[in-house]
């Protein structure tokens, strides 16, 4: 019984934590959006990707659901920082910066869940012995470098043209979306 109630407890504390912490996101996005700068990754698609994290969290989803979108956000980050690298004349190998971004991004944002409680030793919830949110961010993530490489090739073979408005956003969304109902019929 005892047990019971702390469990309820963390529940709660952990439910008043995610929509004080989507209060103190809004103020932040809202400096994102109004950012004036273009890039080929924007800090809109990272917000979005954030925002889909905390409504994921929000609705109670399965972790592994949560995770697709971590990963996305893990990547749409790395990508934003690249650009701003590459902006001010931030040299070296592209492929190896993104690379270290995206591990550091990464690890920071394992630990900061490991340490928020999120995960940890005595969670029993995993898929192939691996915590489900991280297999599902590493999901979110392949996925995501996937499709932008292939929106960027649409883009080459189309003389530097995309093919509709915000289609890297676009064909993002639309495989994380299938790619988070795939794991949701599997693992549900």
């Amino acid at each position: 019984m005892n047990i019971q109630n702390r469990q309820e407890n963390n529940i709660k504390r952990n439910s008043r934590a995610y929509k004080i912490l989507g209060l103190l996101l809004i103020p932040l996005l809202s400096l994102i959006v109004i950012i004036p700068n273009v890039m080929a990754h924007c800090p809109l698609c990272t917000a979005a990707t954030i925002m889909g994290v905390g409504v994921t969290r929000s609705l109670g989803w399965d972790d592994s659901i949560v995770g697709v979108f971590v990963g996305a956000m893990i990547v749409s980050s790395a990508l934003w920082v690249n650009n701003i690298f590459k902006k001010r004349n931030i040299g070296g190998n592209p492929f190896l910066r993104i690379g270290s971004i995206t591990v550091a991004t990464f690890v920071l944002t394992i630990l900061s869940f490991y340490y928020a409680g999120i995960f940890g030793p005595a969670n029993t919830y995993r898929i192939f012995g691996m915590e489900k949110i991280i297999f599902g961010s590493i999901s979110g993530a392949i996925v995501s470098f996937a499709i932008f490489f292939a929106s960027n090739e649409i883009k080459r073979r189309n003389e530097g043209k995309v093919l509709f408005n915000y289609q890297t956003m676009t064909l993002t969304f639309g495989v994380l979306i299938l790619n988070a109902l795939i794991f949701w019929m599997v693992f549900k």
